[in-house]
């Protein structure tokens, strides 16, 4: 017995470490592209991220929320009813309801619209409420229509009874499970189980809404069931955002690569559900991450400002962005529309800069003309094109011609030449000859001076009392001029 227990024992070691070893190595998983695969956990909640931003303490989410903010504005909203199938797709971290492409509408948010991509589910919640967390929090993901940026709708749950604490059978589910997390695997049609049975709609606080993400049971790792929806069965969302404030601050991604691109509106009231419903979503959630749970700690909110929005519901524009024709049939791209822009710009800035030559070559021309009238004022103004010109180079409107002025003979210029040579001949002259006496005159005094050091050099000896060791030093006086 004890060496069925001892085998046990070493089997159970055997196994964990090899679950480690597996999620170590999945850690530096890179994909065929050689774009890195961001390979994560929340066995510490984001405090070992170290992917993209996920290090930077900028403007990283989630925050913990103030009780109080200043009324900021208002934003616009409308949601279309989900009345076609989509998947429900667990990857490992968060359940994720797939809805984009759908048309199924958005935000409008500063004058630009946002289109709905998809909605997460995170337990426990990731923002805190004056340090509080709940048990649910939805993420419902918008994208700019013609950028990257990030407009997320986060919504509480919670329910009349507190959960349980969670039950143990999640580690044993996980251990086979835990170190497959976060590889690249497509997901997979879930099976469908006999015995699941969705939350009733009885039951007390029931949510609507929320049952999309239960009318099925929810997938197991890297798998996805599709959830039926019909003009007849069809799911609102616009209750997620009706009648409620938002908690307004720039963010980023709560998950690898903690992308800093994401602006937050997090509603400031809990919605209810009912115990079953928040009951089946925490356990699928917790079940899928080794009872970790999928969110991240909390993270300083340094100098941002958290602002406050109230949410109106109405129609979207007609057109969230301007149909530019192209030469041929394909449209324009978000990238030849940030380059057109571009050359538009830099067209602009061509412009100013032509007419600010344009504008410098002519305050030249004044300046030069000003000049002129100084040297010279008695001279006749320029006629340009038949038109009296008057003072400083401008048209003289209606001005009577100015009268006639002695003009000087012209000035013989090849004389002039000539005298500037000749004195120029006389000046390198009367240079040279001084120079030369002063070198001559410097040299004297250098040959005499170093003569006279030699002798003394001789006459004392030095160098290890060889006289004549220095006289071959003694540099000999120039020769008589």
């Amino acid at each position: 017995m004890q060496m069925k227990l001892l085998l046990a024992t070493w089997a159970a070691a055997l196994a964990e470490l090899l679950v480690v070893g597996v999620a170590v190595q999945l850690r530096s998983v890179q994909t065929k592209g050689g774009e890195q695969f961001f390979a994560y956990d929340y066995s510490q909640h984001g405090q070992d991220w170290v992917s993209g931003s996920c290090s930077s303490r900028t403007r990283q989410s989630p925050i913990d929320l103030p009780a109080q903010a200043p009324m900021a504005g208002t934003f616009t909203y409308k949601y279309k009813p989900v009345i076609e199938t989509f998947d429900l797709i667990n990857n490992g971290h968060t359940l994720s309801a797939d809805l984009a492409g759908l048309g199924n509408g958005g935000i409008t948010y500063n004058n630009e619209w946002y289109n709905l991509l998809n909605i997460n589910v995170h337990s426990m919640s990731e923002h805190a409420w004056t340090g509080q967390r709940k048990p649910l929090e939805l993420h419902m993901v918008h994208k700019h229509y013609a950028t990257e940026a990030l407009l997320i709708v986060a919504v509480a749950v919670e329910s009349a009874t507190p959960l349980p604490p969670p039950p143990t059978r999640f580690l044993q589910v996980n251990a086979s499970t835990h170190g497959l997390r976060g590889a690249a695997q497509q997901p997979q049609q879930a099976p469908i189980s006999a015995t699941y049975t969705e939350p009733p709609s009885g039951d007390a606080d029931f949510n609507p809404t929320l049952q999309a993400f239960l009318k099925m049971e929810p997938p197991a790792v890297n798998m996805k069931a599709v959830v039926p929806a019909s003009a007849e069965s069809a799911f609102e969302l616009n209750p997620l955002v009706d009648g409620a404030d938002f908690y307004e601050y720039a963010g980023s991604l709560t998950a690898p690569p903690c992308a800093e691109i994401a602006t937050w509106l997090v509603r400031k009231d809990v919605m209810k559900a009912s115990d079953k419903q928040v009951l089946y979503l925490h356990d699928a959630i917790f079940k899928a991450n080794a009872d970790f749970g999928n969110y991240r700690i909390l993270m300083p909110l340094n100098s941002r400002a958290v602002t406050m929005r109230q949410g109106t519901l109405e129609d979207p524009p007609k057109a969230a962005r301007a149909d530019v024709s192209m030469p041929g049939n394909p449209q324009q791209t978000d990238r030849e529309f940030r380059a057109m822009k571009w050359a538009m710009d830099a067209m602009t800035i061509a412009k100013g800069s032509v007419n600010y030559i344009k504008d410098l070559d002519q305050r030249m021309r004044n300046a030069a003309q000003a000049h002129a009238d100084a040297l010279a004022p008695g001279l006749e103004p320029l006629n340009i094109d038949g038109k009296l010109m008057g003072p400083g180079g401008t048209p003289g409107v209606g001005a009577p011609p100015p009268p006639v002025m002695q003009v000087a003979p012209p000035i013989p210029m090849e004389n002039v030449a000539q005298a500037m040579t000749a004195a120029l001949a006389e000046a390198a002259r009367a240079e040279v000859e001084d120079a030369s006496k002063q070198i001559t005159e410097q040299s004297k005094v250098l040959a005499i001076q170093a003569a006279r050091e030699a002798a003394q050099m001789v006459a004392s000896g030095p160098l290890s009392g060889n006289g004549m060791a220095m006289a071959n030093t003694v540099v000999a006086p120039p020769p008589a001029r």
